[in-house]
């Protein structure tokens, strides 16, 4: 049976749909292999949005295989499917999803406070950072991450061995909420303002380390102990600004969004770019 599959990891395909699905950014094509293609021929639901071609110099060896590569052009921002026909049967589809470049300007903020505690961070640990994020985001979403400024922030107070968000807590004192006092030093210019602190917590046991990092309302205060892969963990706090929720189930566990720190993977499926760039 006719089938289309991803020639490339992490190029926006998702196999996990139904049918399978693209993303194409706006202006630029993507390439996909297509199964049993002898004898099929190639439309668009839409070709105002995305049209496909057989690629012209397909590789022997997918020729030899009968796969042949497809080249699916976007023309404009929305989705149509490519069918592959044999006469007037349609025998296999793809969803193309054509989005355009979304930005997100990013002010990386390493903080310190009045009694010596600082990040252990540097100032030049940024620029990999904002690659490895891109790598994930660009391809899979059409989503580009801009270093807006990467600056040292001072909180003038002395916050303690651990930064807390407890506001929500019951019977905890309202100076032990520092989130706010963190914050406040924001770059309002940026979309997304990254805080860079020794150690966060957010639950009523603050010297127990159950928390890598926090989000809301255009603010993550990200710790020093935020695993191994560090743009990798970065890339996944900026999938909760983006609008997706952390997912658990081991099914998942290749997905950016997966909630464990280390074990997740870098795959974006199709629901989800459609929330981070609709």
């Amino acid at each position: 049976m006719p089938n289309f599959f991803a020639l490339h990891r992490l190029r926006g395909f998702d196999a996990t749909a139904t049918p399978p699905w693209q993303m194409v950014p706006l202006g630029i094509w993507r390439e996909v292999g297509l199964t049993e293609s002898a004898g099929l021929a190639l439309s668009s639901t839409n070709p105002a949005v995305a049209t496909a071609e057989f690629a012209w110099d397909n590789p022997a060896s997918l020729a030899q295989s009968g796969k042949s590569k497809v080249i699916v052009h976007g023309h404009r921002k929305g989705s149509a499917v490519i069918e592959a026909r044999r006469g007037t049967t349609v025998v296999c589809q793809l969803e193309v999803g054509v989005k355009a470049l979304k930005t997100v300007k990013v002010a990386f903020n390493f903080v310190k406070d009045t009694a010596g505690h600082k990040t252990t961070r540097s100032l030049a640990s940024v620029d990999n950072l904002v690659r490895t994020m891109n790598s994930i985001y660009t391809p899979q979403t059409n989503i580009a991450i801009v270093k807006r400024t990467a600056r040292w922030v001072q909180v003038r107070k002395n916050l303690g061995k651990v930064v807390r968000y407890s506001a929500h807590l019951s019977g905890v004192a309202a100076g032990q909420h520092e989130w706010d006092d963190v914050i406040a030093l924001r770059d309002a210019a940026a979309h997304w303002n990254v805080f860079f602190v020794w150690e966060y917590e957010q639950d009523a046991t603050p010297f127990e380390d159950h928390t890598d990092a926090g989000n809301l309302a255009g603010n993550c205060l990200f710790e020093d102990k935020a695993g191994v892969e560090v743009g990798e963990t970065l890339a996944h706090e900026l999938g909760h600004y983006l609008g997706v929720a952390d997912f658990y189930d081991a099914a998942e566990q290749d997905w950016l969004m997966y909630g464990y720190t280390d074990v997740r993977g870098r795959f974006i499926p199709k629901n989800h770019a459609n929330i981070m760039n609709p």
